[in-house]
């Protein structure tokens, strides 16, 4: 291969809203190879043969991509065509779905990078200029010295920041071992020189950046380092700023949730991952989490700041039963986190979770996500129902767009789940429709199951207020105005 070497790096995210901040990063530290690299990023709508075709025409020597649980599938095909057309093109896969168990992905590939591939990248193309080839297919380097990576943050086009997340990280690891998790495979957590990343902040700042995603696992480890991040955007604050931080609520101090306090309203985001109340649960996934001091520090965010919380729960966790989950289920909505997200345990390569398929009997699809479909103690009609209350519930729920109307659906049952599952059970057997409901077919939905239960005149009330009021529609229901008079 030619000393001057044209690399591609290219990714399929999952919609175009988003940014590979992994590409950014093998890009930023190719060191004298970085001008020679081009990123090249798609989204899940577009056609896999264009991707394919305009891949081919660059004419890369060196094509990597990045592979994750919901790409690997497109990217496979992707890659299959390239080498069939071209193939002195020279593939490189990495990324975490690439990462452990990558024997079937071999063939597809000239090489795969295990882990961090940030050396990895930049030792395999010094190895390509010199018309070496590494003697094995597999690539894997200890992890880095993160004060030795350059930051990746001015590789944010104008566009990017004009149109599209922009991810950030002041810390790489996690210290909790949750099972299901990847990040439970790297010990410890290292960080990035604090100094030097609020200065790449700025910069972005400048340019515009006003809504930050941060990618650490843990946001709240550190008090002294949670304040100076904290008090660095404080004294920066713009109209139109949004933080996104992942938090391990029952880790917040006292002196952190202050700090909280000192924010505009919704101009926090903080994603509290508690998965789980079950105590045999989160023993089975080595997940330690204090359920009181968690619901506590929910509760004082919602009551007492103006950040917004999305909180996840986890279906199909060993000896979680549809019993558990229900009371996890209501316990976390009443704390009222503004999104309550339902997720299906995952298998993903490599996890811990692993260890239980035997003794739980836990069958997961073969297929991505690699969702559990049923275990010893839910059933696949178990986890097909929950699955339909959590779209139901984003819908309803969680766009916010009801207000007014969601909370009566929790009068017309003996618990909130209860309540969910029976709206969920009416929608999906009169209208077999969870996608695509546009805003006046959900109100009419609303309608229909409600006033069975509700009065129809603070129903009314209730869906007026929701539908102009807080979704702006000027049109009027029929239904509802004669309802108004």
């Amino acid at each position: 291969m030619p000393a001057a070497m044209k690399i591609i790096l290219a990714t399929v995210n999952a919609r175009y809203s988003h940014t590979s901040f992994g590409l950014r990063y093998l890009k930023a530290n190719l060191r004298e190879f970085e001008e020679a690299c081009e990123i090249r990023e798609y989204s899940r709508d577009d056609n896999l043969n264009d991707i394919a075709e305009e891949l081919i025409n660059l004419k890369p020597d060196l094509l990597g991509f990045g592979c994750y649980i919901w790409n690997i599938e497109s990217i496979i095909r992707i890659a299959e065509i390239v080498r069939a057309v071209s193939p002195q093109t020279v593939i490189v896969f990495g990324g975490p779905e690439v990462s452990y168990q990558y024997d079937e992905f071999l063939p597809r590939c000239n090489y795969l990078i295990s882990g961090e591939g940030e050396l990895a990248l930049y030792h395999l193309v010094q190895k390509l200029s010199r018309g070496e080839r590494p003697q094995t297919q597999v690539l894997n380097e200890p992890i880095c010295d993160l004060t030795q990576l350059k930051l990746p943050y001015y590789l944010y086009s104008d566009e990017d920041i004009q149109n599209r997340l922009i991810y950030v990280e002041a810390t790489r690891g996690c210290p909790f071992s949750c099972e299901f998790c990847l990040s439970s495979l790297s010990k410890g957590v290292r960080e990035f020189d604090l100094d030097k990343f609020l200065a790449e902040m700025e910069i972005l700042i400048r340019r515009g950046v006003r809504q930050f995603k941060f990618v650490d696992r843990t946001f709240n480890l550190k008090f002294a380092n949670v304040k100076k991040i904290l008090d660095f955007f404080k004294n920066r604050w713009q109209d139109g700023m949004l933080l996104h931080f992942e938090i391990f609520p029952d880790r917040l101090s006292p002196q952190m949730l202050e700090e909280i306090k000192n924010f505009p309203d919704k101009g926090l985001h903080l994603e509290a991952g508690v998965q789980s109340f079950d105590p045999d649960s989160l023993d089975a996934i080595s997940r330690k989490q204090n359920e009181e001091r968690t619901l506590e520090v929910l509760r004082f965010i919602r009551e007492e700041t103006g950040a917004v919380i999305h909180a996840d729960l986890v279906a199909g966790i060993p000896h979680s039963t549809l019993e558990t989950f229900a009371t996890d289920f209501d316990k976390l909505l009443a704390v009222r986190p503004q999104e309550l997200q339902v997720g299906i345990l995952k298998k993903l390569r490599g996890a811990p979770i692993a260890r239980h398929d035997t003794d739980f009997q836990m069958i997961y699809s073969q297929y991505p996500p690699y969702e559990i479909m049923q275990n010893k103690d839910m059933s696949y009609g178990d986890l097909q129902l929950i699955k339909r209350v959590a779209r139901y519930f984003d819908v309803f729920y969680n766009s916010e767009n009801f207000p007014h109307t969601a909370p009566l659906i929790e009068k017309t049952a003996a618990s909130a789940f209860a309540a969910w599952v029976a709206f969920s059970e009416f929608l999906w057997r009169e209208y077999q429709q969870t996608y695509k409901i546009s805003i006046a077919r959900q109100t009419r939905m609303l309608f229909d199951y409600l006033s069975r239960f509700i009065d129809k005149a603070e129903l009314a009330q209730a869906l007026d207020a929701d539908y102009r009021l807080k979704i702006g529609r000027k049109d009027n229901i029929d239904y509802i105005r004669e309802l108004l008079k």
